[in-house]
């Protein structure tokens, strides 16, 4: 029988190895937090909450396989346990294993109740390298709906509508994002990219000069900025 308890029942403070434990992940000390869940585990497999902290454990210590491992047994433990497919898939992102990454990040948007920002922002990325353009801006939307304050999916949203040709939204998306960091030089990139695309070749070639300017190295910006000068730059 799958292990529903409330959080009190799970999480007994009042014994001395579950407050010890807790201590020692509150305190950043995620070694030994890992070998004090991994004792009360083998007590009380079946308590979720025990899994989800050993994979933070894990997750901390760079054992992604070990995390994911926990991770799954806390969610096959308690299936609506949102963070834990959060934390599932960002682990799963960061092992490179996209597909299996974003089958977590879908099943939390899907949660209700269980929301978090970064879940649609990591849909919207996978999504979009693995060329599924519809369902990434879709995850960028939700993000830019969930957090206005997440101006970074700007960046994405614009890189997408160059993509689509629609080049005024991508200007418009780029523009908000430099008024919140104001050297991002790989804006400036794609922003002379949309000039280009809207034949505003003047503005393009201010935008590449300060790609160059931030960034010096940049042969992208700089053979677009040779091509629209026909002069080779320094």
């Amino acid at each position: 029988m799958k292990n529903q308890g409330s959080t009190k029942d799970l999480f007994d403070l009042s014994q001395p190895e579950v407050a010890d434990a807790m201590r020692l992940h509150l305190l950043g000390d995620r070694e030994g937090a890992g070998v004090a869940f991994a004792k009360l585990l083998v007590k009380d497999p079946k308590n979720y909450f025990y899994h989800y902290l050993l994979g933070e454990a894990k997750y901390a210590t760079g054992a992604l396989d070990e995390a994911v491992g926990h991770y799954a047994a806390a969610i096959e433990l308690k299936p609506d346990f949102g963070i834990a497919f959060y934390k599932k898939g960002v682990c799963l992102y960061r092992m490179g294993e996209l597909e299996k990454s974003l089958e977590s990040f879908s099943a939390l948007l899907k949660m209700r109740g269980q929301g978090h920002a970064m879940a649609s922002y990591f849909y919207g990325l996978i999504s979009q390298f693995l060329g599924n353009d519809a369902e990434a801006e879709e995850g960028f939307r939700i993000l830019r709906g969930a957090s206005p304050q997440s101006l970074i999916a700007n960046y994405y949203l614009a890189q997408l509508k160059l993509k689509q040709n629609k080049l005024p939204e991508a200007l418009e998306l780029l523009e908000e994002l430099l008024q919140a960091t104001p050297n991002l030089a790989e804006a400036y990139y794609l922003k002379g990219m949309v000039y280009m695309g809207m034949h505003r070749n003047m503005d393009a070639v201010g935008s590449f000069r300060k790609t160059l300017e931030l960034n010096p190295n940049d042969k992208r910006a700089r053979g677009n900025l040779e091509m629209l000068t026909e002069v080779p730059e320094p």
